[in-house]
């Protein structure tokens, strides 16, 4: 069943999005607003979920309001984060409304219509939204797929074939850092990930722990959590991280962990709006660039939940070694990140069939 789990998500929310657009659907629901945490230290544009409203109606004299959601505790939310604390929202004439949610509210707050764009989407999750007629898609990139396959550095492990039988960590079968990983050894490697390995799951964090106890043989995460274990569970890279793997094997396959995605009426009805959030995001993505130990100073160190000196320092060299964030779209990218999805629904994850639609180019470059 846990196949399925991302999956019925979508059908659950398609089935809310119904109710809250008037349609005769019945809604079993409480009827709350998922949950979101305001960002560390967060300026005034920051807003509760409880409080989100529909888009502001602006006149020629008024800036257009956006509202952006990430996920928080990562680097969606500092991507959303540099933005924000530095006013290239204003600068690039919009103004943010910024949502910072929690895992198991993200998705849910978005396909409900609560924020506009979506910083923490991917390729695979608009393929299964569009599978049940939630027609979203990705059109700009945010962050590289960083995925990696962890195991102690003085282990005898040196290929993923090696750990065949083994324990091993991840935190969701349906879970974006699964998914890819199992597409990638069942592409490369001919193995399966729910047969060839004895599964242990538990969240993202605690994932270090048990790979520094020695209560498995490996993990699947991403930054931070695997910048974490590098440093305090003396953790090595087994395969990955992705976005490498993937330019190594020269298929031109092409999978962000994160990507700027929306609704596909809305990406019709305000494609200046998306382009002004993509060109405040380059600014952003600069920003980060010219001086990565920026992100791990103040708000965005908390934004990261990491308050190890070493962590945090290792997060920086991987900005531009990994590299961590992406702003490079076009046919090119767009054909790479087409053919996983179709890679995906060839070998059953979590779809049968690349719905089409799953990205867009806004302003046709």
């Amino acid at each position: 069943m846990t196949r399925f789990k991302r999956t019925m998500l979508v059908v659950s929310l398609l089935a809310l999005v119904v109710a809250a657009c008037g349609g005769d659907t019945t809604d079993t629901t409480d009827g709350d607003t998922p949950a979101t945490t305001a960002a560390p230290d967060p300026a005034e544009t920051t807003t509760s979920a409880g409080e989100a409203e529909e888009p502001t109606t602006t006149t020629a004299e008024e800036t257009p309001v956006v509202r952006l959601s990430a996920l928080s505790g990562g680097l969606t939310a500092i991507a959303q984060l540099v933005i924000q604390e530095n006013g290239f929202d204003l600068a690039n004439g919009f103004q943010g409304e910024y949502f910072y949610n929690d895992p198991d509210a993200s998705g849910q707050f978005f396909l409900q219509r609560n924020s506009d764009i979506a910083f923490d989407f991917d390729s695979l999750g608009a393929a299964i939204a569009r599978t049940q007629d939630i027609n979203v898609s990705v059109f700009y990139p945010l962050v590289n797929n960083n995925n990696c396959i962890l195991v102690q550095n003085d282990s005898e492990y040196q290929a993923v074939e090696d750990l065949t039988g083994q324990r091993v960590g991840h935190f969701g079968a349906d879970s974006g850092t699964t998914t890819s990983i199992s597409t990638i050894l069942s592409e490369f490697h001919g193995m399966n990930v729910f047969e060839d390995f004895e599964l242990v799951e538990t969240g993202p964090p605690a994932l270090v722990e048990l790979l520094g106890q020695g209560e498995v043989e490996a993990i699947f995460d991403f930054v931070p959590h695997q910048s974490r274990a590098f440093v305090e569970a003396d953790a090595r890279c087994l395969l990955g991280p992705i976005n490498k793997y993937l330019a190594e094997q020269d298929t031109g396959l092409v999978n962000h962990l994160s990507a700027m995605t929306a609704y596909d009426d809305w990406l019709a009805e305000n494609e200046d709006l998306a382009l002004m959030v993509m060109a405040a995001w380059d600014e952003a993505f600069a920003w980060i660039n010219e001086d990565p130990s920026r992100i791990t100073e103040g708000v965005y160190a908390e934004a990261l939940a990491q308050d190890n000196p070493e962590v945090l320092a290792l997060i920086a060299d991987q900005v531009t070694e990994i590299p961590l964030f992406a702003n490079e779209w076009g046919p090119d990218i767009v054909d790479g990140a087409e053919a996983w999805v179709d890679l995906a629904a060839e070998q059953g994850i979590l779809i049968d069939a690349n719905p089409g639609g799953v990205h867009a180019i806004v302003g046709g470059s």
